[in-house]
């Protein structure tokens, strides 16, 4: 074969070889979009749009455990906005739900005006949204509890984002133990878990629970470590774990 046409065919072979990394990178890239944990994962990049935390979560002596929202939003691919939010219970849950979305630009905006108007978030520096968010997993975890499921999902969007010490900012607990109040989707078997993982892993009179009864479901369907007595005239069972 004369020098020129193994010249010829090299080059088409290089050409042929970048052809095909090309396609294999567009098939990546479309199978990371189908899945919303690709799509979190392609706008870990992205520059950072928003960073919000409600308030309640920094009441220092709140009335109740205390529970709200942590969010982030970044801009990704395509001039879509990537958000990510975050329910955080400090009373014993920690990350309690997590949640996300790709919106355009305007979808956006209306998102963001509608949750200021209702004062349910406040700017905050995202290293201490995520100390928040950090500290929380790890008290719940210390209660024998771990965040939700679908944290992981959405936890790309801190990328390169380094965790702040929250200290004093926060208040885990309430009154000085672990305390969980059931949620309206905590079904009883979910109740029933939480319940049970707590108690063995900070023992009985360590920690607070209140618990929702859902119609005539009866707690004699689920096995408990302790007898519970239901309350008629409330639609909540207080077990305080120290009587």
């Amino acid at each position: 074969m004369a020098k020129s046409e193994q010249q010829k065919q090299k080059k088409l072979a290089k050409l042929k070889a970048k052809e095909q990394r090309k396609k294999k990178e567009l098939a990546r890239q479309q199978q990371m979009m189908a899945s919303m944990a690709g799509k979190m994962r392609a706008a870990a990049t992205g520059s950072i749009v928003d960073c919000m935390i409600s308030p309640e979560l920094l009441v220092q002596k709140p009335a109740s455990p205390a529970i709200g929202h942590v969010m982030l939003s970044r801009t990704a691919p395509g001039g879509q906005i990537a958000a990510a939010f975050f329910l955080i219970d400090l009373g014993c849950m920690g990350v309690k739900d997590a949640t996300g979305n790709y919106r355009t630009q305007t979808e956006y905006n209306d998102v963001i005006a509608d949750m200021r108007s209702r004062q349910m978030v406040q700017p905050c520096p995202p290293e201490f949204a995520r100390g928040v968010v950090e500290a929380a997993i790890a008290y719940a975890e210390s209660c024998g509890l771990q965040p939700h499921p679908d944290y992981n999902k959405f936890a790309p969007l801190w990328h390169h984002i380094e965790p702040a010490s929250v200290g004093e900012a926060i208040s885990f607990g309430f009154e000085g133990k672990p305390t969980y109040v059931a949620g309206p989707f905590d079904d009883m078997a979910r109740q029933t878990r939480i319940y049970n993982r707590m108690l063995d892993t900070l023992g009985e009179g360590n920690f607070d629970f209140a618990m929702a009864t859902l119609g005539a479901q009866n707690f004699d369907d689920f096995e408990l470590d302790e007898e519970i007595e239901l309350d008629e005239e409330s639609s909540i069972v207080r077990l305080d774990s120290a009587e």
